[in-house]
């Protein structure tokens, strides 16, 4: 993994707002071709803000961001969203469209021809396990929770991204579907080989699905690392507080098996 270059370079990235309020400091981050990073930490942390100005949703005070080894700064903005996916909390699909219609803005925007899109939204409906013959052309209310967020994971490959940005795209979820879809959105990453970052204030779901975590405090990347590691060798206090959740979890589980 770490022997490409990186598809994401994040260095010493700032966020000051009006009023001296500032959101993210010095966040150093690279995320390499096929792997998912994980952004984790309490409220207000930063990481949704770290999101957002990988794709320009929010412009960064300092620092800088190459995507490509390109500075994103130098993009414009609406060509660099649509050049990377976004999944975000809940699934936003546009309710007033076909399941069809959502997954191929994108393409549309980018000018493919129709039988490339319809080819497209075919294909993505098969690899999130939607029957195109029976999903394609429904509406967003005609599907259950778990289907809507298939579709929104579908939308956001639809433009064949090398990155995907996923804002807590699970957490709208029951249990079931939530375990389900985290297990299959990593069948379909190691199939299609693109990079993730994923904000999440779940650390055992960061612990379950991500090849390397970064908690968040205050703006600050505290420790960066593999799951196995920062369980092994929390570098901060507040690591340690966070990953008590899943300990004590694992812990209970343990005791009832006996």
């Amino acid at each position: 993994m770490t022997s490409a270059s990186p598809v994401l370079s994040l260095s010493q990235v700032c966020k000051t707002y009006d009023g001296g309020v500032d959101a993210v400091r010095g966040v150093d981050l690279d995320v390499y071709p096929g792997e998912l990073v994980a952004l984790t930490g309490e409220s207000g942390c930063g990481k949704t803000t770290t999101l957002k100005m990988i794709n320009r949703l929010e412009d960064a005070s300092g620092g800088s961001i190459l995507y490509e080894d390109q500075p994103v700064e130098t993009m414009d903005p609406v060509l660099l969203r649509r050049a990377m996916g976004w999944v975000m909390q809940g699934d936003g699909l546009f309710p007033h469209i076909s399941v069809a219609r959502n997954i191929s803005i994108v393409p549309r925007l980018l000018r493919w021809e129709r039988d490339r899109i319809a080819r497209r939204v075919d294909a993505l409906l098969e690899m999130v396990r939607l029957d195109p013959g029976i999903y394609r052309d429904r509406m967003p209310s005609e599907l259950s929770g778990g289907q809507r967020q298939r579709v929104g994971f579908a939308r956001a490959l639809a433009g064949e991204p090398d990155v995907l940005l996923m804002d807590e795209p699970f957490s709208a979820l029951d249990p079931v579907n939530r375990d389900l879809l985290q297990q299959e959105f990593c069948e379909l990453q190691a199939r299609l080989g693109f990079a993730a970052v994923m904000v999440t204030h779940d650390m055992a779901e960061a612990l379950i699905m991500a090849d390397r975590i970064a908690v968040m405090k205050e703006g600050e990347i505290l420790q960066i690392g593999k799951p196995r590691e920062l369980l092994d060798n929390p570098a901060h206090d507040h690591v340690s507080e966070l990953l008590e959740t899943p300990r004590r979890q694992m812990r209970r589980i343990r005791e009832l098996d006996l």
